[in-house]
Formats: structure tokens, sequence, C-alpha cells
């Protein structure tokens, strides 16, 4: 057996495991929870939501764009942050590095995407009034990494 298929056995082996693990924590493919903003301020826990995807059946193999959380819900920011600021909770094994941007409600385009490293906050709006609607658009290549997990302040 060459080494190349080896690896690819292995990374099989690794999927089907991520499957099993992610089929009995979640039966839904797209989660986001939110928790009560406190007066913790920005980047301080409880976040106000946990945006995350797997593609669990792996349907997907490209980029693709995901929005956080899925029409007709939204997220409202707080008077905990002024900014919209999302931390990547991903391994770099499965769930690896992903862009992200802001579209407001009723718009039909995102601000500009930021690029989120594993393990590393970004601002993706600054200065947004309490009470404003929005979705968080993930842009992952999903070809390679199962998909993302993420925490965020609003």
């Amino acid at each position: 057996m060459s080494t190349r298929s080896s690896a690819r056995t292995h990374h099989w082996l690794i999927r089907l495991a991520a499957i099993a693990v992610t089929l009995l924590s979640t039966t839904a493919g797209l989660v986001v929870t939110s928790a009560p903003a406190q007066a913790g301020g920005c980047r301080v826990a409880p976040y106000s939501g946990y945006p995350n995807y797997s593609d669990l059946y792996m349907l997907y193999d490209g980029v693709e764009i995901i929005s956080q959380p899925q029409y007709p819900k939204y997220l409202t920011t707080t008077s905990q942050c002024s900014d919209i600021q999302i931390r990547n909770t991903g391994d770099n094994d499965d769930y690896g590095p992903f862009d992200a941007c802001i579209n407001f409600y009723g718009r039909a385009t995102c601000n500009y995407w930021t690029h989120v490293p594993v393990g590393q906050w970004r601002n993706l709006a600054t200065n947004v009034k309490d009470g404003t609607k929005f979705y968080i658009w993930i842009r992952i290549d999903l070809g390679r990494w199962y998909g993302f997990k993420a925490a965020g302040d609003w």
C-alpha cells in the first residue's frame, strides 16, 4: 500500500469518526445559539452567540457561503458591544480558517470580507447601533474543512 492511499484511508476514517460524533451531538446542520447579553463587555464570556456549521454528509466540495442564522431568523446587536466581532474556535484539523462579513437586515450584500484564522478574534463591523438586525455570512472551503466553529460578540 502506498503512502498516498494509506493517508487517504486515514483521512476517510477521521471523517467517518467526525460524522459519527457530529450526528450524536446535533441533529441539525446549522446551529446558532444565543445567550442573553450581560454586562461583561466585548470578548468576555458569555458571548452573544456561537455560530457553527458542519457538512455532516460531505455534500459540498468547494467554497460555500453560509448565512448564520438562516432567513427568516436574524441576529440583533446589544449594548454589550458596539462592534460585531467573531472568534474562530476551530481546531485547524477538521474546522479551519474562514472569511466572514456582515449582511445587515434588508440589504442584498455584505459589508466586506474579513479573514478569520483559527484561534483569532476579528471585528466584522464597528460602531454598530444597538438593536441593529444582521446576518453573519461565512465563506469556507468545504472541500478541505468539515465546517466552522465560532463565538461572537455583538
